[in-house]
Order: structure tokens, then sequence, then C-alpha cells
């Protein structure tokens, strides 16, 4: 399809070309594949003569095997020399085929389809030769031009006295010419069963390359994993024997450990009881707060008991009580306040953040160490 376009940007003129495809018509398939090619063969003043040509997605069943190993596609046209000043008529597959030239290029060419050669296929003829000459689009034509091949249909022995009567042309045959893909440079087409049959192949090669390398992965991880696992039960057993030879060492240590946990909090001054009894105390006001218990168990867990004039003098001890830094190793728990009469009575539970559970804990001892100020 020949199209004048008033720039030669690319863009423009395939913002053009799909504007002129869409009014004629012709549909440019969609998805995998290349169908629409063009190129400028020419130019008037500021305009530009561009070819356009679209080919369709599926091919014919009995030239699309193996679609996948084929390396090129032309539509055939764009492989055959057009003749200067005359319109070209050839077969194609049984189908009649007719070409314009434009300054020794194609300019337009279409299948006109199975049908008889005689008078309402020369007046379709006319009609585009017409229109293109119309257009200033091809060349002065003086002739048709008959390609012959090897195979085609016989043609009428009249046929020429009714391209002189209908076109006022004259009437040759000649051999057609041999296809060469080099007169097709500067074209690429793929069509959408081509480009799908080498997805397809392509998907299928990436599937098998796949797995032989997730097989020969998990063949390597399998064998790797057996090898370790003998290493490791060799080293386990290493270890037990090593484990076995210290074991009085470590009872000695054990004893040691079980000793200085014991002594710990007596060698700790800043547990001391009356220690810890005093930074809690400090944090009382002179007024609206004052303790009624102090203990600690032993577990070394410490619990304070108190009353408030007020919820929120209450609350405000359990922020001083938690930001305290002197008290940092205890992580304190204090439940909301309870209202009693005219006071908040309040308890606060701090446990030691690094203890050991003692023998009496374990045991459910209950002993304590406790102060009532």
């Amino acid at each position: 399809m020949p199209v004048w376009v008033s720039s030669p940007d690319p863009e423009v003129i395939e913002q053009v070309l799909e504007v002129e495809l869409e009014r004629l018509g012709v549909p440019v398939p969609d998805g995998p594949g290349t169908h629409l090619a063009w190129k400028i063969v020419g130019s008037a003043d500021a305009r530009r003569l561009v070819r356009a040509v679209v080919v369709p997605a599926a091919l014919d069943q009995d030239g699309a095997r193996e679609k996948a190993e084929w390396e090129s596609f032309y539509p055939a046209p764009l492989m055959l020399p057009p003749r200067p000043r005359a319109i070209v008529l050839w077969q194609e597959l049984g189908r009649w085929v007719v070409g314009f030239s434009r300054e020794g290029q194609w300019i337009h060419f279409q299948s006109l389809g199975r049908r008889e050669p005689d008078a309402a296929l020369l007046r379709d003829i006319q009609l585009l030769h017409l229109e293109l000459d119309g257009r200033r689009m091809a060349d002065h034509v003086e002739a048709l031009v008959l390609w012959k091949a090897a195979g085609n249909a016989p043609v009428p022995d009249d046929f020429g006295e009714q391209v002189a009567d209908l076109l006022d042309l004259d009437f040759r045959v000649v051999e057609k010419p041999a296809p060469d893909p080099k007169l097709a440079e500067g074209f690429a087409f793929e069509p959408g069963e081509i480009a799908e049959a080498r997805e397809r192949k392509e998907r299928s090669r990436k599937a098998v390359r796949t797995a032989v390398v997730v097989a020969a992965v998990y063949g390597i991880l399998i064998g790797f994993g057996i090898f370790d696992l003998f290493r490791r039960q060799n080293e386990n057993q290493e270890l037990r024997q090593e484990v076995a030879q210290r074991e009085p060492e470590a009872d000695v240590v054990r004893e040691a450990r079980a000793r200085w946990t014991a002594l710990e909090p007596a060698l700790e001054i800043d547990r001391y009881p009356v220690e810890l009894f005093y930074q809690v105390a400090r944090l009382f006001p002179e007024e609206g707060l004052r303790m009624t218990s102090f203990e600690i168990t032993n577990g070394g867990q410490i619990v304070v008991r108190g009353e408030a004039s007020s919820v929120p003098v209450a609350i405000r001890f359990k922020a001083d009580l938690e930001g305290n830094p002197e008290l940092q190793d205890y992580e304190w728990e204090i439940p909301p306040p309870e209202n009693n009469g005219d006071v908040a009575e309040f308890v606060a539970f701090g446990t030691y953040r690094f203890a050991l559970p003692s023998e009496d804990d374990q045991a459910g001892g209950t002993g304590a160490t406790a102060f009532n100020p």
C-alpha cells in the first residue's frame, strides 16, 4: 500500500500508516511476530511516498511445516524485479497478483484471488491503476506484462485483445524471473505462526536445559549431603569421645558455678536487700505517697506495696520506678492502682532480669525478706 506523508519523521510516518491502514480495513495482526514494514520510495515537493507492506499472521498449510527452522520470510513480489512503465500480472499459488512500480521499485501489489483471467479481472486492474495514477503514485504505463511460469493456468487466446480494448495497453507475455532475496533488503517480516513456533521451540529448549541443570544441581547437593553426613557423623563421634574424657573436669566446673551462684547475691552490693529498699524508698515523696510493704522473695523478686493520695500520683510513681537507673536490672510489672476510699492502693513487682531459677523457686519455696515501713 503506498501512502503520501508530509514528514520524514519515522514516528509520524508510522502514525499516518496506522490511520490509513485502519481506514482501508487492512488489519495488522497483533501478538508475536513482525507483520508491518515500510520504506520511502519517492518524493514530491515536501511529501514522501511511503510503501507499506503488511503480511498475515497465518501461512498456507502447505508451506507452514517446520516453521521454527525458517531463517527469513519475504512476500514473493519483494523478491521479483518490477518492469518499468508496465503493469505486471502473474500467479502465486494459483492466485493472480498484480503489481505497479515507480522509478524501478514496486509501489503497490496485491492478490486478486483465484479467478479466471477475463474482463472482470482486467477491470479490477484498471480501477487500481486509475487510483494510483490519480494520486501520482505510479509511473506512466504503456503495457500489461504477463509473467508466465511452468504450472500456471493457461490464459485465453483473446486475453491480449481484451487488454487492448479495456486498458488501451500493449500486452506482452514473458518468462517469470527467478526470485532474488537481495531485492527485499530493508524489509524484515516474521509471521505470527513462525514467531510462535520459535517461541515454543525456545521454551522447550529452556525447559530441557533447566531440567538438566536442576538434575545436576540436585545430584551435586545429594552427593555433598551424603559426604557431609558421614563427615559430621565422624566429627560427632570424636566429640562424644572428647566429652566423655572431659566429663570429670566439667563436673568440677559445674560445682564451682553452683557455689558461685549461691554466693552471688551476697557479693553483689547493688542487690543487697537494704540497698534495694533504699533505692525504692528514695523515690517516695514526703507527701501524697507512702510505702506500706517492701518484700524480696527467695527468687529475688521485689514486691512493693503502697498508698497514694490519688491515681495520678500512683501512676507517676510507676514512671519514677521504671526510670530509676539504679533499678534498671529489674523488669517491673505494675498493675493499675485501685481506689480504696480516699487513697489509691498500688503494688509493683520487680524481677531481676539475669536471675537463674533457684532450687527454692523450682520446689515452690515461699521464703522472703520483708520490711514493713
